[in-house]
């Protein structure tokens, strides 16, 4: 009996200790799954999933200081001397993407944050500026929000170096638009109704002035190391401005040629033609009537895997009488000193043509980018 109540006695202890571990194991908390951030890379390098979502996201921009000098760059002091042109300069810029059963739904947008050196009466004045100079929502090829101008964007900038715009820019920048792409491989095409923008610090400012948006069409092709790209763009406005420029509006035109000779050297040319009324000629010389016809001509050598040249040229006629037509010239070298850090050394000549004693000028330029 003493035997048969010890191994009861055990095995009521053993019931007892499991089922006292059982109900441990049911009260005890599971820890909640570690959700690691995962690599998109269908999008492009730098792209990761939004957790709990199928939307990629990339976070990118860089930080720049730029150093102008020389007649062309610099700014006045109060005491009558010459200083420093300087531009610190932070870029924010978001780009996500993912794929829906009408195409690819994207966005980007780029926030700009700079101490600037500013001409100011009497001397130079230094300014925190901002600016949201992108913000847009594409689905497909169909685009709206705030970009550049398509008539500018189209054919691209006008050319590889820094300064780029010494006499004229390719066409206006800010605006708020609705565009549409078609690309079909070789073959592409575009348009866009456009806002323009009439601020009053827009140097010139080129708002519509009813409900007829700006129109622009563009037409491009690629065919082997060719690439051929036109543009149209149609500026709306009817309204007189002042008595001093009664008409604006109409249209403007560029064709562009880029030729990809081999790894190391890249050409490129562009014509520019329009009426000097057209907002979208931002080479007009000459009286409001005339039409501006104008070149640019630039190209890249890449010297090693770090160091490329880029040259620029730019000529516009001249629609002034007594004035000559006018040109300029820019060079830089730009050097990878690490990956994501580029040095850039520009000169740059530039004469507008005019009998004005600063008209032949001539400045240096560097610049320091960090890109992330």
């Amino acid at each position: 009996m003493n035997i048969k109540s010890l191994l009861l006695g055990s095995a009521a202890a053993l019931v007892a200790v499991s089922g006292a571990r059982a109900a441990d194991a049911i009260v005890a908390a599971e820890p909640e799954p570690v959700e690691y951030v995962r690599v998109c890379d269908a999008f492009g390098t730098g792209y990761f999933y939004i957790p709990g979502t199928e939307t990629c996201l990339r976070i990118h921009g860089y930080i720049r200081y730029d150093v102008g000098a020389g007649e062309l760059f610099e700014r006045a002091t109060v005491t009558g001397d010459e200083t420093y042109n300087k531009r610190a300069r932070v870029s924010v810029r978001t780009s996500t993407a993912s794929e829906t059963e009408l195409g690819t739904l994207r966005t980007y947008s780029e926030l700009r944050f700079q101490w600037d050196t500013n001409t100011a009466v009497g001397g130079y004045s230094n300014d925190n500026e901002f600016s949201v100079n992108f913000a847009w929502i594409q689905l497909g090829g169909l685009r709206i929000g705030k970009d550049e101008s398509f008539f500018t964007t189209w054919t691209g900038y006008a050319g590889p170096v820094i300064n780029d715009g010494l006499i004229y820019d390719p066409g206006p920048f800010d605006t708020n638009l609705v565009s549409y792409t078609y690309n079909g491989g070789a073959f592409r095409a575009g348009i866009a109704l456009e806002q323009g923008d009439d601020s009053n610090t827009a140097a010139p400012a080129w708002g519509i002035d009813d409900y007829a948006p700006h129109v622009v069409v563009g037409l491009g092709y690629t065919a082997g190391m060719f690439d051929l790209s036109a543009v149209v763009g149609f500026d709306t406005r009817d309204d007189l401005a002042t008595l001093a420029q009664p008409i604006r509006g109409g249209w403007s035109g560029k064709i562009r040629a880029d030729v990809t000779v081999n790894d190391q050297l890249s050409l490129m040319a562009m014509l520019h033609y329009g009426e000097n009324s057209s907002a979208y000629t931002t080479w007009a010389n000459g009286a409001v009537t005339d039409e501006t016809f104008a070149v640019t001509a630039g190209g890249s050598y890449k010297f090693t895997d770090k160091a490329t040249f880029n040259i620029q040229g730019q000529w516009r006629e001249n629609n002034v009488v007594g004035n000559d037509d006018a040109f300029s010239v820019a060079a830089n070298v730009a050097y990878q000193v690490v990956p994501g850090l580029i040095v850039t050394p520009e000169i740059a000549w530039r004469d507008r043509g005019t009998t004005a004693a600063n008209s032949d000028q001539f400045g240096g330029f560097f610049r320091v980018q960090r890109s992330f």
